[in-house]
């Protein structure tokens, strides 16, 4: 499989995921998201199949505050960055198993439990978690941005 064809993909398992689960969605434009100079969260995990490899998806705070709340059905404010932790990790859960039955319809995958990150401002490049050989989307939500990637 393709670069392009793991990045099609990603973007769609996290439109379906996005509007099934959180009530959110793509914002569609020429113009790349705005990446806002704050920590990013970040949720990452391992599977085992045919193939194997490693997921992960990186958001702003804010935006992972408001995925939360969405999710949740909480109000934003009431919610506990601990919260918000655990939903983005449950997202990372979601959204590599749907990317993985895109790509690979009848294979069977086991996932590890996602592991979550929230690194400080200095380290809050979207880009940094992700592996160099990995395929990698910056998607523009109605919440903010989140970046996914995909490692085999």
């Amino acid at each position: 499989m393709t670069v392009s064809e793991i990045e099609q993909a990603l973007a769609g398992s996290a439109a379906a995921v996005l509007e099934s689960m959180f009530f959110s969605g793509l914002v569609d434009g020429p113009e790349p998201p705005v990446l806002p100079d704050e920590p990013w969260m970040a949720a990452r995990l391992s599977f085992h199949g045919n193939p194997s490899g490693r997921f992960g998806v990186r958001l702003p705070l804010a935006t992972a505050r408001r995925l939360a709340a969405n999710f949740l059905g909480a109000d934003e404010e009431a919610l506990t960055e601990g919260q918000a932790g655990e939903v983005i990790c449950e997202l990372a859960n979601m959204l590599c198993g749907s990317v993985l039955s895109r790509l690979e319809k009848d294979a069977r995958f086991e996932l590890s439990h996602p592991e979550l990150s929230v690194p400080a401002p200095a380290e809050s490049a979207p880009g940094t978690p992700a592996p160099a050989s990995a395929a990698t989307r910056l998607l523009n939500l109605e919440e903010g941005p989140m970046a996914l990637w995909l490692e085999l």
